[in-house]
């Protein structure tokens, strides 16, 4: 499977820019920060909605179609796989995203109306030998196929096998030693502040890191 720059990215990528305009406190900025990562990794929308002033339908459809708008991406659609499948991946998709381990730091005053906040991460690890364990799992069953399936036959197949594994390592997830981001929250020319997307994907990637894919 293609890490697409994981899936949060598409969330946090529409979310990150929907505060309020105004000035911002240290406290506030925390807050902040710490509402646009709920609500993009872990679906908690409550202070998001206070941010926003969105309602909860409004931030729930956000956060699912950007899942829908994930797998669209990542290929799902051309496989040929069953509905059943397709649509147990976007879960396990969303499971994913929630075993996401973080602590917002303290906001410090950078300047300009801007806060700096270390971000500590620790990495999901849960899928690391994942691809080794697919292909032998995979090599198994081929082997003991008297015929040849089609190709979407053996697509099911794989990602079948797939899914299992990363079902039973999302159920019990390991993390790497914990690491520091420090991202920025700052207002752009109208007054309205956002974090960079820059800084989020470089969250992302701390959190789930490529190589472990």
């Amino acid at each position: 499977m293609k890490k697409r720059g994981l899936l949060a990215v598409l969330l946090i990528a529409v979310m990150t820019l929907l505060c309020g305009c105004g000035g911002m406190s240290a406290e506030d900025a925390q807050s902040y920060a710490k509402s646009i990562m709920d609500a993009s990794y872990k679906g908690e929308f409550d202070k998001y909605i206070e941010w926003t002033k969105s309602s909860e339908e409004e931030a729930k459809e956000l956060y699912e179609g950007n899942i829908d708008a994930t797998m669209q991406e990542a290929g799902f659609a051309g496989l040929g796989l069953s509905d059943e499948l397709t649509e147990s991946y976007r879960e396990l998709f969303l499971n994913m995203i929630k075993q996401a381990k973080y602590e917002v730091g303290e906001a410090k005053d950078a300047g300009d109306k801007a806060y700096t906040i270390d971000i500590s991460v620790e990495p999901f690890t849960a899928f690391e030998g994942l691809q080794d364990e697919v292909q032998a799992a995979v090599t198994a069953e081929m082997t003991s196929m008297t015929e040849v399936p089609d190709q979407n036959a053996i697509n099911e197949m794989v990602f079948q096998k797939m899914y299992d594994l990363m079902a039973e390592k999302i159920a019990s997830p390991t993390y790497g030693e914990a690491t520091t981001v420090t991202i920025t929250v700052k207002p752009d020319s109208d007054g309205v502040y956002y974090i960079d997307q820059t800084d989020m994907t470089a969250l992302d990637d701390a959190l789930f890191p490529s190589d472990n894919f």
